[in-house]
């Protein structure tokens, strides 16, 4: 009888042992991310969720045996951003500390500031952008598997602990009156700039209002290597895109945060239309944008210009990567008290 028991009691203590190891494997796989592409298909796998890598049935290709695809998707879905120069036909790519540079028809690209030597060249095929998969993958440290036999590429992008692990920075304690003081009002095409107003407003202990353009903005237009609309728009001093929404009690708010894109080197045209729209004078005004290259002095100066009777303060470049420590650090070092 003993014996059974003892039999009964080692069969159980490795059945738990057995199940905590697929506990932890399951674990691991759910913290990953992997998005599988394949050669001529318009659709990309995400952790099992099928969807389209754009929203025009662009798929990988094959040049000089090297795989170019639209790489925005992968990027943004890992978590990066993907800015692109209609000027210099240039590319920028960010993610985490990583930043990477593109020109299209050249086999230079730059990490971090360093030349690379490219197999294949970016390519623009029907107006659509195609970079090199491997070397921004593998660049950003991703896991990167070649099938040949289905021609499917398979990146991934396992979950750091760092990554899962909550912030240890602390933020500036959240406003306790009614209503703050501070008002955080963004305009945001892609999302990214969404991304980081979110963070300042958590930072800041701000309200916050996004600028919402009665005509959304769609791929096409911002597609500055076209005559899109975003362009049109640049270059016509008087455009004033229209805003679908209103922001009550703007007289109450002290000091206002502006957020933006950087288009064409300064502010985007719908920055103007709030500015007409609401009255800055006498107001705190601080400025961030989102960009991969580009400064946000000449924005700086060119609100200063619209707006005299406002306290414009010295701005952020900022990216979907910049944390909440930057931001603190910004606007504690610009004198801003909540």
């Amino acid at each position: 009888m003993k014996k059974t028991i003892s039999l009964v009691l080692s069969m159980l203590m490795l059945l738990s042992l057995a199940l905590t190891g697929c506990a932890a494997e399951t674990q691991t796989t759910a913290n990953s991310k992997e998005i599988i592409l394949q050669i001529g298909n318009p659709q990309m796998t995400i952790n099992g969720a099928e969807k389209p890598i754009d929203d025009n049935d662009t798929a990988p290709v094959i040049v000089n045996e090297r795989t170019l695809l639209p790489v925005r998707a992968v990027v943004e879905e890992m978590g990066g951003s993907v800015l692109w120069n209609g000027e210099t036909k240039e590319v920028t790519l960010n993610y985490g500390a990583d930043e990477i540079k593109l020109t299209i028809d050249s086999k230079t690209a730059y990490l971090n500031g360093e030349g690379r030597e490219l197999d294949t060249a970016p390519q623009i095929i029907n107006d659509r952008t195609m970079l090199p998969i491997r070397f921004i993958a593998e660049s950003f440290t991703f896991d990167v598997l070649w099938d040949g036999e289905t021609q499917k590429i398979t990146i991934t992008k396992p979950e750091t602990q760092a990554e899962t692990e909550p912030e240890t920075e602390p933020a500036i304690e959240p406003e306790t009156e009614a209503q703050s003081k501070t008002l955080v009002v963004y305009f945001s095409a892609t999302g990214t700039t969404k991304g980081l107003a979110e963070k300042v407003a958590k930072v800041a202990g701000a309200d916050i209002v996004e600028l919402v353009p009665s005509q959304p903005y769609t791929e096409a237009d911002i597609n500055y290597n076209s005559d899109c609309r975003a362009n049109r728009e640049q270059n016509d001093d008087t455009a004033r895109p229209e805003i679908a929404n209103v922001i009550e009690n703007f007289d109450s708010y002290d000091t206002v945060i502006i957020g933006h894109p950087i288009w064409w080197g300064t502010v985007p045209r719908i920055i103007y239309t709030f500015m007409d729209s609401y009255d800055l004078s006498g107001k705190d005004v601080y400025m961030f944008c989102t960009s991969g290259s580009s400064g946000i002095s000449t924005a700086v100066s060119d609100v200063k210009k619209y707006a005299p009777d406002a306290n414009i303060i010295d701005g952020m470049r900022g990216t979907s990567s910049t944390d909440e420590s930057q931001i603190k650090s910004w606007l504690e070092g610009n004198g801003y008290k909540k």
